[in-house]
């Protein structure tokens, strides 16, 4: 035991000593208890406030708190009549023993907040919380998007799966100074089983409280030390991703046979990957959505046909460089949809690892898909004039296929109901029961037998198979008449596929997982993912609705996270990167976090931005959005244009939409718009590839600090009130602040706080503390840099990895005073977490005399593959070109002056990276410094 950890506990014996003996035999460490209640003190500012009904409180860690172990803080336990007071050096509780729960009645806390003196009591609500995350943004459009920020998207039911879109928990930073997580009813860790089991004691609470003044930046540390740390991510996933293949694939369809479906396959996306690497875009990353399943939404882990050489299909990938990524649907909420098809090649595996029987074969099975006839009704006269009844003359009536919506069978744009019917001649012995199988209606229908309505089985989207019992109804060695009402759908109308059967067996029972059960989890991994990984898929995109997880208390989608990531890493044994929905607290530790299908629409984009600079208040830097948009054909290029600039500043870049399909083409592609379009492109996935040694830095800083990457002004400048008016602009990493272009036209007001700013792009400088308005061309956006800054870069390649980072580029901007630390390890394995790893400082200064001076190095740490040596190129953003340059304290002569960009750009030849580098230069004529020296006096800016 560490002394300071005696004289802390010695501490907490001298302030416990003279209380009651009942309180006093409770008080361990930094806890103490009474009655059914405890109280641990993490920190002195932290407090777990915990109430157990049965008066047995929760000592494991849960599904989202994971420390126990907690350095011992000096509390000061007193009486006030019937309250227990308890003390530390930041926050006083008080709570009256014997008062049952916690309520406003019984317990309180105080401290000093950013404001002053803070009382805080349970149910208390908090309108100055800064804001957290919703599960996804789906569905957002402009009716719904809030007028505040802060706010979560308005009355939002998710399609398809029917779940309304609950309100964001408040986040973890609050103007109020405090936040508080509830973790009563999150399952707890089973340290023998090693896997999550229910609490126990379901009426307790279990709650954390951060107090705080304006120390934001020790409430994210505070929370990652609770919940677990953000974990490094592999360097390649900051490159450009796209995505294709939006659209489904059922073998033996009408649409499968289509030759522009058939086209549509694994060379086509050979050949678009081509194309983007011939017109010099660059990206790391190709995202397949769901068509290559086999089977569609029915669920297949088996390749669809459009890719019939996967392996040669994945080796191609890596050979260039790209990764591939897989979307995958664990679960949905509200709908019987079965993950894997009976069809799928590894269901009877599955089945019997879970221990059930493979489903009966039936004995009776006819095929009833042919000879069907239609009419539209678009009068909806049909149920009054019997058109269901046998007697009915349907003569006039047109042929009709059962493979396709009615739509694509000469009547294209016809809307309301219309009639199926057939006439089915059974044998003269049919089985105790009949089962009528459709394979998909769109998308409502009422079903009739020789005239008697019989009732269906209804199933959510997106399982579409219904039967009906039609035993009853139907008339052995007879002629029977089947007829269907049907209302179409957003998918078109009619019988869009099979089977259409009758059949002497209902349909088997779904497959379906729950994941939170571990033998489920483990079967549902090692049967279906584990083929595909050692086949080469490198991640996995968790798609679906809600998670696969049912345990009480437990966030699904979270749970379903963690399962896909633990078992990338135990696969692999390197790091993870997932892209899932966001599952609440706890959910840093499996990056990363896409917001879902939205509408391509300018609110919903200005929506995004704040959206993302807020998610590290929370703890999750990682946010992928659909660059685009996902509800949204051909977009205007202004709003394309500006989608793609705020992606590159955006911790994932990854182009996405609904409009990648046989029918369509991939309408994110940068061709759809011409030359401008692959000019736009080819300019923002390059600069992106080479802002990675600054975006991987941010990521250390990120699984070290909790410093998100997009960061809210006010997390640099917490005490100044007009940081918190522009939710719109952010920090990117701690040198760079973004203002994206967000409504048509280019026009901006850009805020920029106090200090000197210099234009990222032009070179143009600003004075801080203040506002200005500017209209920027569509293949432009205000991004700024602090004066004095350095942001280090690659050069351009065509994926990340595609050499060493040799030569390192450093930029330095303007005049003042920067640091930056550069982090490097191998971008792909565990071993950072054994210390494999290295930090380059780079220290950039100006003298009272106007010299300036960068030093490179030398570099710290060690990692396998690294570079003994390198050249550098020293890139010096100034406003008037240097009078000399010395390298080493000699003068240097090879050194070029850029007077279109006022950039002095210095190369060095490669040298041992334990050795440092030092480049001193004298000013030239003397230029103005933009500042707000009154403004940096009074609001002192925090460094990040």
């Amino acid at each position: 035991m560490s002394v300071r950890r005696m004289v802390r506990l010695l501490a907490i014996g001298l302030f416990v000593s003279w209380m009651p003996a009942a309180i006093a035999q409770s008080a361990t460490g930094s806890t103490v208890v009474a009655g059914k209640a405890r109280f641990e003190f993490l920190t002195a500012s932290l407090v777990r406030m915990e109430y157990a009904p049965s008066g047995h409180f929760a000592d494991a860690p849960t599904a989202v708190v994971q420390r126990r172990d907690w350095p011992a803080v000096a509390v000061h336990a007193s009486h006030e009549q019937a309250w227990l007071v308890l003390a530390t050096d930041a926050v006083t509780l008080r709570y009256r023993q014997g008062g049952g729960p916690f309520s406003a009645d019984n317990l309180e806390v105080i401290w000093h907040g950013p404001g002053g003196r803070v009382r805080w009591h349970p149910g208390q609500v908090d309108d100055r919380n800064l804001g957290g995350l919703t599960y996804s943004l789906d569905d957002l459009r402009t009716a719904n998007v809030p007028a505040d920020t802060r706010d979560s998207p308005v009355g939002i039911v998710i399609p398809g799966i029917g779940v309304p879109l609950r309100k964001a928990a408040p986040g973890l930073l609050s103007r109020s100074g405090w936040a508080l997580i509830d973790d009563s009813r999150t399952p707890l860790w089973n340290v023998r089983t090693q896997w999550i089991e229910p609490r126990p004691d379901a009426a307790g609470q279990d709650w954390y409280l951060f107090t705080y003044a304006g120390d934001y930046r020790g409430v994210l540390r505070d929370y990652a030390q609770l919940c677990g740390a953000i974990p490094m991510v592999p360097r390649d996933v900051f490159g450009p991703w796209v995505t294709d293949f939006n659209f489904e694939y059922f073998p033996g369809t009408a649409e499968a046979a289509r030759p522009d479906f058939l086209r549509y396959d694994q060379q086509a996306l050979q050949d678009e990957v081509t194309r983007l690497r011939g017109y010099g875009i660059p990206f790391d990353t190709l995202v397949l959505d769901f068509a290559w399943h086999n089977y569609g939404w029915d669920g297949g882990y088996d390749w669809s046909p459009l890719v019939p050489r996967p392996q040669p299909f994945i080796d191609w990938l890596h050979a260039r460089g790209i990764k591939l990524a897989l979307n995958d649907h664990p679960g949905y909420a509200n709908t019987k949809e079965s993950i894997l098809s009976f069809s799928d090649t590894h269901a009877p595996q599955v089945l019997k690892d879970l221990g059930r029987p493979l489903p009966p074969r039936p004995s009776f099975d006819m095929d009833v898909a042919g000879h069907w006839r239609f009419a539209p009704d678009p009068h909806d006269l049909g149920l009054d004039r019997h058109w269901f009844a046998p007697g009915f003359d349907d003569g006039h009536w047109k042929p009709i296929r059962t493979d396709l919506a009615w739509q694509a069978q000469g009547w294209p744009d016809y809307r309301g109901p219309g009639w199926y019917r057939t006439r089915v001649r059974l044998p003269d012995h049919l089985p105790a029961h009949l089962y009528l199988y459709l394979g998909e209606v769109a998308q409502d229908y009422r079903l009739f037998v020789d005239g008697t309505e019989v009732q269906h089985s209804h199933v959510p989207w997106p399982r579409r198979l219904t039967t009906a019992d039609i035993a009853p109804y139907a008339k052995a060695g007879q002629a029977n008449v089947i007829a269907l009402r049907v209302v179409p759908g957003k998918r078109g109308g009619g019988i869009l596929r099979g089977p259409v059967a009758l059949r002497d067996v209902p349909p088997p029972e779904r497959i379906a997982f729950d994941l939170s059960d571990r033998h489920q989890a483990d079967v549902f991994m090692r049967d279906l993912h584990l083929p595909l990984m050692r086949q080469g898929v490198d991640l996995w995109w968790v798609d679906g609705g809600s998670g696969a997880a049912g345990m009480p208390g437990l966030d699904p989608q979270m749970w379903t996270n963690k399962v896909f990531y633990d078992d990338a890493r135990k696969t692999t044994g390197e790091r993870p990167f997932i892209l899932g929905r966001y599952g609440g607290w706890g959910s840093e530790r499996y990056p990363g976090f896409f917001t879902g299908d939205t509408w391509s629409e300018w609110p919903v984009l200005a929506y995004e931005v704040a959206f993302t600079a807020r998610g590290g208040n929370v703890g999750v830097p990682y946010i992928s959005h659909d660059i685009g948009g996902f509800h949204g054909g051909r977009i205007d290029f202004d709003l394309y244009a500006r989608w793609i600039e705020f992606g590159t500043f955006s911790p994932i870049l990854r182009m996405h939409s609904a409009h990648a399909n046989p029918r369509e083409g991939n309408l994110r592609m940068p061709w759809v718009y011409g030359d401008k379009g692959v000019a736009l492109m080819r300019k923002y996935f390059t600069l992106r590839e080479q802002l990675i040694p600054y975006l991987y830095t941010q990521a250390w800083l990120a699984h070290r600090d909790t410093m998100p990457i997009l960061r809210p002004l006010y997390l640099a400048w917490p005490a100044l009130d007009e940081s918190y008016r522009h939710p719109y602009e952010y920090l990117f990493g701690g040198s760079m602040l973004v203002a994206p272009v967000l409504a048509p036209g280019g026009n901006v007001t850009v805020w920029l706080p106090p200090g000197a700013w210099i234009d990222f792009f032009t070179g143009k400088r600003y004075a801080g503390g203040s506002s200005f308005s500017a209209r920027y061309a569509v293949d432009e956006i205000p991004v700024f840099v602090r004066e004095g800054a350095i942001v280090p870069e690659q050069a351009p390649s065509p994926y990340s990895e595609a050499r060493p980072l040799d030569p390192l580029i450093v930029n330095v901007y303007g005049r003042g005073q920067g640091r930056f630390e550069l982090y490097e390890d191998d971008g792909h394995s565990l071993a950072y977490e054994r210390g494999a790893y290295a930090l380059t400082p780079i220290a950039h200064t100006t003298g009272i005399d106007g010299s300036q001076e960068l030093v490179v190095g030398p570099t710290r740490g060690h990692f396998a593959g690294q570079q003994a040596a390198r050249s550098y190129e020293l890139r010096l953003h100034m406003a008037d070109r240097p009078a000399s340059m010395r390298v080493e304290g000699k003068p240097f002569a090879d050194w070029r002056w850029d007077a279109t960009g006022n950039v002095a750009v210095v190369r060095l030849s490669r040298q041992d990276v334990r050795r440092p580098v030092t480049v001193r230069w004298l000013r030239g004529t003397a230029a103005p410094v933009a500042s707000n020296t009154a403004a940096m006096a009074q609001v002192p800016r925090i460094a990040l």
